[in-house]
């Protein structure tokens, strides 16, 4: 197949889905094109399947990564700011990975920070008491108005919308999860709602949601107004 190597504007946010679920004699191939580093990583991970979600994940980036800047894989060089957020220096291409159950997103612009994170929707979690932990008192006000049925997808929605903003803001945990306020509903245009105590941050991001599969949530957060998101999958076979 021949391989796809998209122009990116300024404007323009990428957002990558890559099913993880590749067929285990792909997995060495995958593995071979990873860092020391990234392989080190990769082997921490007790069971199999961690360790091919892992290995799949982080290959995918690169491959999306290589096709922009017209590097081979092998060549990336990662580095990381002082909260972990990885980056590639000397370069305007700003990105950031998230994966769960057989998804990954990755998320690809310029000039602008961004953050992606995609989630399974599960039923099997304690939700009252994780909102109560970690959203602000208006995101669980708003979760507890909820209908049981409508309360899951509104909790994914609220997790996954505010790790994409922490993880495009690249401050880690140092940036508190209650001094935000995002949206829980899923066909809402305004998802960022307050930020806190800068409240002029609102109007320098953007959040959308991002529909990724029937039982998964996804959010993507970007510097920046007016962006235009465009959508792509990645299979193994393209690279």
């Amino acid at each position: 197949m021949q391989r796809n190597d998209p122009e990116l504007q300024s404007s323009q946010v990428d957002v990558w889905r890559v099913r993880l679920d590749v067929k285990p004699d792909s997995i060495q191939q995958l593995r071979a094109t990873l860092s020391v580093d990234e392989i080190a990583r990769a082997s921490r991970f007790h069971f199999d399947k961690d360790q091919h979600s892992y290995i799949v994940a982080h290959a995918s980036l690169r491959d999306v990564l290589s096709r922009y800047l017209q590097f081979e894989t092998h060549h990336l060089k990662f580095s990381v700011n002082q909260y972990g957020k990885p980056f590639l220096p000397e370069h305007d291409i700003e990105f950031n990975l998230s994966h769960a159950g057989d998804f990954a997103l990755i998320a690809v612009t310029r000039e602008r920070q961004v953050g992606v994170d995609v989630e399974l929707v599960r039923t099997d979690i304690e939700i009252e008491s994780l909102a109560s932990r970690f959203f602000s008192s208006s995101e669980l006000s708003e979760l507890m108005a909820l209908s049981p049925e409508q309360r899951v997808l509104g909790f994914f929605n609220c997790w996954t919308r505010k790790e994409a903003y922490i993880k495009a803001r690249g401050l880690g945990l140092s940036l508190p999860l209650e001094s935000f306020d995002v949206s829980l509903a899923s066909d809402e245009s305004t998802i960022l709602r307050a930020t806190r105590p800068e409240a002029s941050e609102v109007h320098r991001w953007t959040l959308f949601s991002l529909d990724v599969h029937p039982d998964y949530t996804g959010a993507l957060a970007a510097e920046g107004v007016g962006l235009v998101i465009r959508y792509w999958d990645w299979n193994f076979a393209d690279g």
